[in-house]
C-alpha cells in the first residue's frame, strides 16, 4: 500500500524536470529568433525627411534605427541628439542632412546658416565621440536641374535679365556645406559618405531619376542607389 503513493512522488518531479526542460529549449529558441545576427553594430540614422523616408535599410553588418523627423534643420536635431542617439547607445551614427537649413534661408542670413549648421555638426560629432559612438557623416544631396535644351535656355534668359535660377543659389550654398563636410571629416578622420557624388548626374547637380516629382525628395531609385553605396563604403 505505502509503495504506490511512492512510486507516484518519484514520478512527479521527473515529468516536471521534462516540461522544465521542454520550456527552456522553448523559450531558447524564440529568444535566438528575436536576437539580431550574432556580430551585427547597433547604427543609428539620423537626420531630416530625406532620413525619415530611407526607413531601416539592410546594411550588412548593421542592426539600423532611423532617427529621422521631417521638416528639421541641423539644429532640430542636434536638440534632441541626447535622447535619439546617446541615450540609445549605438556602436554606430551616422548624420545626414542640411538641406532644410539652406532652403529655408534667406540669401542674406546664409552665411550665419551655414556658420550654425556647421556648429551644429561640430557639436554632434562631439557629443558622439564622447558617448562612445562612432560618427559617419554624409554630404547632403543636391537639387536636380536636367541637362536639357529647354533648361539651358531658360538659365541663358536669366542670366541676361540678371537673375539666378533658385536652384542654383540653393545648390552652391548645399555644395559649400558639403565641401566643409568633406575638409572637416578628413581632419577630425571622420568616415564620410558623398552621397552629393555618389548621386551626381554629371552636370554637378543629382540625376533626375533620383528625384520625386515634388523636385525634392527621393525616388525609390535613388533610395535603392544610395543604399548600394552606402554598403559598399561601410565596413
Amino acid at each position: 500500500m505505502d509503495q504506490v503513493p511512492a512510486r507516484t512522488h518519484r514520478g512527479r518531479p521527473l515529468r516536471g524536470l521534462l516540461i522544465g526542460l521542454l520550456f527552456s529549449l522553448a523559450c531558447s529558441v524564440q529568444a535566438s529568433m528575436n536576437t539580431p545576427a550574432s556580430g551585427n553594430k547597433p547604427l543609428v540614422i539620423i537626420g531630416a525627411s530625406y532620413v525619415q523616408e530611407w526607413e531601416t535599410p539592410e546594411l550588412p553588418g548593421y542592426s539600423v534605427t532611423n532617427q529621422g523627423v521631417c521638416g528639421q534643420r541641423t539644429s532640430d536635431v542636434l536638440a534632441r541628439f541626447v535622447r535619439d542617439v546617446i541615450e540609445l547607445k549605438p556602436h554606430t551614427v551616422l548624420i545626414w542632412g542640411h538641406s532644410n537649413d539652406v532652403v529655408r534661408s534667406k540669401p542674406e542670413h546664409m552665411a550665419v546658416t551655414k556658420r550654425k549648421a556647421k556648429e551644429n555638426y561640430e557639436a554632434m560629432i562631439e557629443h558622439a565621440r564622447a558617448a562612445g559612438i562612432l560618427p559617419i557623416l554624409a554630404t547632403e544631396l543636391t537639387i536636380p536641374i536636367p541637362d536639357t535644351l529647354p533648361e539651358k535656355l531658360m538659365s541663358f534668359i536669366g542670366s541676361v535679365r540678371g537673375k539666378e535660377d533658385y536652384r542654383v543659389q540653393k545648390n552652391t550654398e548645399i555644395k559649400a556645406l558639403n565641401s566643409w563636410l568633406r575638409d572637416f571629416a578628413k581632419a577630425e578622420n571622420i568616415q564620410l559618405l558623398d552621397l552629393e557624388a555618389a548621386l551626381d548626374s554629371g552636370n554637378g547637380t543629382r540625376k533626375i531619376e533620383y528625384t520625386r516629382d515634388d523636385n525634392s525628395h527621393i525616388s525609390p531609385e535613388g533610395y535603392d542607389a544610395i543604399t548600394k553605396f552606402v554598403v559598399s563604403q561601410l565596413t
